[in-house]
């Protein structure tokens, strides 16, 4: 069903709060005001909410046609067992984890399982964190799906009422209850997922009650390895990128500050070749100090986070190699694919940089088989750094 929140009472609407609960996002964290109206904090970003409201639940009216798998290529042998495991956790009836590596094409071996999700009339939605990329893969499910009807939510984006597959916002599940027949989640494991009990409630109030959950990510959290050692979850490592090279390691070097003259000698030296150069920052505040310290000394570049208002721009430019050096906060960190690309990390000790997203930041590299190199500037070795290598080396020890 899909929900929408008015002031009055009709068919099919709840109150919005009730017996101390929000029935938006199903939290507890009501607070009642001196005219004893309460009032949901936990989803007051989402315009308040007051016991005053209503939430109306309407079913969609859903566009069922002969939904055709259309793709252009063959999957690897790997991504076939990957694109298996998945159906055969949907015939017995089991929650799935799809761990696999950088770049080995797991959207790709989700298709078969949401065809077959579609053939039934079910609904389907995949749930991807960042905006950017939602636009990507929503442009290739259309082209893979070419006569269903697939609608992509986010923010300032409005949904098309009769899509039975939706490529969504963790934070648009908030629209939704009991709607979904399977709940894909890509990225688990990372911002803005990762112990977030407030969207695991979303979650669960936006799946049917037998409705399957898949959970994909490059790298695994200790929750769900318990899940998984407790048969909660089923679960699958493609540890083997679709051109089987292997991953790209990290060389560490030592380097204080935030940039200094060893790091220009490596950027300078990187710069020769007509490649691409992201250089990773723990913050908006230092991609901008950066940009600032690179300008003066005559570079070209230009900074991605949060607050880039044209991040479309930025990224074609940085494609068409007409901008060779990105700044980029922990922005791009999943999910984006170049061509022809390396990797620096400043500051890598920090803690925003902890394992999963240093392995992320890796798996910017090589992806589409090409060569390239990543490296890792910081003043002292960390346990995060060092984990993220050797996680690394052990997936291309698989090959």
């Amino acid at each position: 069903m899909y929900e929408r929140i008015i002031n009055e009472k009709r068919l099919n609407a709840v109150c919005a709060i009730e017996l101390g609960r929000c029935n938006r996002c199903f939290g507890q964290n009501i607070k009642v005001d001196e005219y004893g109206i309460s009032h949901c904090l936990d989803c007051y970003d989402y315009n308040n909410i007051t016991s005053l409201d209503y939430c109306l639940r309407l079913e969609r009216s859903l566009s069922h046609h002969n939904n055709v798998l259309r793709v252009g290529f063959h999957l690897t042998n790997e991504q076939k067992r990957g694109s298996q495991f998945l159906v055969n956790c949907y015939n017995e009836r089991k929650n799935a984890f799809l761990q696999a590596v950088c770049g080995a094409g797991k959207t790709e071996m989700t298709l078969e399982l949401i065809r077959q999700f579609l053939d039934q009339k079910k609904t389907v939605g995949f749930v991807i964190p960042r905006v950017e990329i939602i636009k990507q893969v929503f442009k290739r499910m259309k082209s893979y799906y070419p006569f269903t009807s697939v609608s992509c939510l986010y923010g300032g984006c409005s949904l098309v009422m009769a899509s039975p597959f939706i490529i969504l916002t963790p934070q648009q599940l908030i629209k939704f209850y009991r709607e979904f027949d399977l709940i894909i989640i890509d990225e688990v494991d990372a911002f803005p997922f990762k112990d977030n009990l407030f969207l695991e409630r979303l979650v669960n109030k936006s799946k049917k009650d037998d409705a399957m959950l898949v959970y994909m990510s490059a790298t695994i959290s200790d929750k769900y390895k318990k899940m998984i050692d407790n048969d909660e979850l089923a679960y699958f490592l493609l540890a083997k990128r679709y051109h089987e090279l292997p991953l790209p390691v990290p060389k560490f070097i030592q380097s204080d500050g935030l940039i200094n003259k060893k790091v220009f000698t490596i950027i300078n030296l990187l710069q020769k070749e007509d490649r691409g150069l992201i250089i990773y920052v723990s913050s908006i505040k230092k991609a901008k100090e950066l940009q600032k310290i690179m300008s003066e000394e005559g570079y070209y570049v230009q900074v991605i986070t949060s607050e880039t208002e044209d991040k479309n721009i930025v990224l074609k430019l940085f494609s068409r190699r007409e901008l060779k050096i990105l700044i980029s906060s922990t922005i791009l960190e999943r999910g984006v694919t170049f061509n022809n690309v390396d990797v620096i990390v400043l500051q890598s000790e920090n803690k925003v940089f902890n394992q999963s997203s240093l392995i992320q930041i890796a798996g910017r590299v090589g992806r589409m088989g090409d060569d390239g190199r990543v490296i890792f500037f910081a003043s002292t070795i960390s346990k995060e750094m060092i984990a993220a290598r050797m996680a690394i080396m052990e997936f291309n020890k698989q090959l």
